[in-house]
């Protein structure tokens, strides 16, 4: 049965939107179910780990260069993919977390989650340029605590104080990569970043009959570009060498703020807080891979992150650049088509470390995060290839005198590969 190209292509187009409805409402569904108390800091967690295939090998993709799946690392690898094979990637992720507090010796109540963390469409069009354009969740805003009752003159337990937070800030990007000679690539990737934070301070008295809520929000959008370069040098030989770049440049977050005052689900008051600004960093990685020809490929990466200084909601707190160093292997199998005879890639397998620290300091100090990573992907058919992938990390340390968290993070996605432009049978 002949698939024409425009029945193809709005075919795409409603999957496209489908699956960009669920991501943004997965999002909103992920502020509802999960608890992390480091986002009360800033624009909330950002992650800056990848959810797709580099993920089990330590997030070590600013030098990898493979056809089969989209690399969000580095748009210069863009080049990399088989020429005119459309690459549809959705990949989500779940975690587990839990908590101890400053004194306490036990671990807290688990938190669970599970959201979709990017959705793109990727193109190699011709021999020397290829493009992509996605959506992912660049930072998240989910916490919730309360605090003591307050105590009135006469000794009386008083009202009651809650405040949870929600929100964060979405990426739209499109990429573009090209081939500049036979062992160089570059490409570069804008963002549009927009999307809110929302804080809720609930106060209750059930003999005072009080139940109001001040509800602060910040709304941001703005704009930035990252540049990534490879240099590869030719396959075939024992041991094929890849060094990776990324640069991007700094910029702003802007937008407004304002405050409601909310009781018995009606607004009783809104104030204006004036603009909102946040500023976001400059940045730099440094990648290296070696692959061999048994399928064996070897990374190393570091990245730095110089975020201006800004003070932030918290004592003692403040944004300040940041670091992260990943290192990882992957080995791929490569099987045969009986009919045809050509080769393909059957599944991966990886594993990976990596550690980070905070884009701010909590009472004068930095949180920071270790992780091991493992996993693997299977190609399930012709077309659909599955990843998966787990992470077990510790951020935070109790000794130092802050929240620690243990978690366990699984990835889950799947990359849907077609022929974009179609033959049809009996024609040219």
């Amino acid at each position: 049965m002949y698939l024409g190209y425009s029945s193809h292509k709005a075919g795409v187009l409603i999957v496209g939107i489908l699956l960009l409805t669920q991501l943004l409402g997965m999002q909103k569904a992920k502020a509802q179910n999960v608890t992390s108390p480091y986002s009360i800091l800033g624009i909330g967690d950002i992650d800056t780990k990848d959810v797709g295939r580099y993920s089990v090998s330590g997030s070590t993709g600013i030098s990898r260069r493979n056809a089969i799946s989209y690399n969000f690392s580095n748009p210069a690898s863009l080049t990399s993919l088989a020429p005119k094979v459309m690459n549809f990637e959705l990949m989500g992720s779940g975690r587990i977390s839990a908590f101890k507090s400053v004194g306490q010796d036990t671990l807290s109540a688990v938190s669970k989650d599970f959201v979709i963390r990017r959705i793109t469409m990727a193109f190699r069009n011709s021999a020397k340029t290829a493009f992509a354009f996605g959506l992912r969740p660049y930072s998240s805003v989910n916490y919730k605590y309360e605090l003591p009752n307050a105590v009135y003159s006469d000794g009386t337990a008083g009202y009651s104080k809650t405040i949870e937070g929600s929100g964060g800030i979405n990426q739209v990007y499109g990429s573009f990569g090209y081939v500049l000679g036979e062992n160089w690539s570059a490409g570069i990737t804008a963002s549009y970043l927009f999307g809110s934070t929302q804080k809720n301070t609930t106060y209750t008295d059930a003999l005072l009959n009080l139940d109001i809520t001040k509800e602060e929000y910040s709304f941001y959008s703005g704009a930035s570009v990252l540049g990534g370069l490879q240099y590869y040098t030719r396959p075939g030989k024992r041991w094929q060498h890849t060094v990776g770049l990324t640069v991007s440049a700094g910029t702003s977050l802007k937008g407004y703020a304002k405050t409601d005052y909310v009781q018995a689900d009606s607004i009783f008051l809104t104030q204006s807080d004036g603009k909102a600004l946040f500023k976001m960093p400059v940045s730099a990685g440094l990648g290296y891979t070696a692959t061999n020809r048994q399928g064996l490929s070897i990374s190393l990466e570091a990245d730095y992150y110089h975020w201006p200084y800004q003070v932030i909601n918290y004592t003692n707190s403040y944004t300040a650049p940041s670091v992260r160093f990943a290192a990882g292997w992957e080995y791929a199998k490569q099987a045969q088509y009986t009919l045809t005879n050509t080769s393909y890639e059957k599944y991966y397998l990886g594993m990976g470390l990596n550690a980070q620290n905070s884009y701010f300091y909590l009472n004068g100090a930095k949180i920071w995060e270790y992780a091991v990573t493992m996993g693997g992907g299977y190609n399930l058919s012709g077309n659909l290839y599955l990843h998966t992938g787990l992470e077990f990390g510790l951020r935070g340390f109790s000794s130092a005198g802050q929240v620690q968290e243990r978690y366990t993070r699984f990835t889950l996605g799947f990359t849907i590969k077609d022929i974009w432009f179609r033959s049809r049978l009996g024609g040219n």
